[in-house]
């Protein structure tokens, strides 16, 4: 999901992080992630040694308020099925 540009945007936007996007595939990332949850990487340097870094994607306070609006509206309509 992060290869999308409007999707890579919106999650650093919304949750104010500037995400690093690696040259991996996401089951790694996923098994760096819980490698670093569960203790076995010492940090989180440990995790990404080896790993290029191939974008930094950064919150775009521009469009802070449009993602905003559209994630409540989002999380609206999903709570109408819950």
């Amino acid at each position: 999901m992060f290869l999308s540009p409007v999707f890579s945007e919106a999650f650093a936007t919304v949750t104010g992080a500037t995400v690093e996007l690696f040259n991996t595939d996401g089951a790694q990332g996923a098994a760096r992630g819980a490698g670093i949850g569960s203790g076995v990487f010492a940090s989180e340097q440990d995790a990404f040694r080896g790993l290029t870094p191939v974008k930094t994607v950064e919150p775009n306070r521009a469009l802070a308020g449009a993602y905003t609006d559209a994630y409540g509206n989002w999380e609206n309509a999903l709570k109408m099925y819950l």
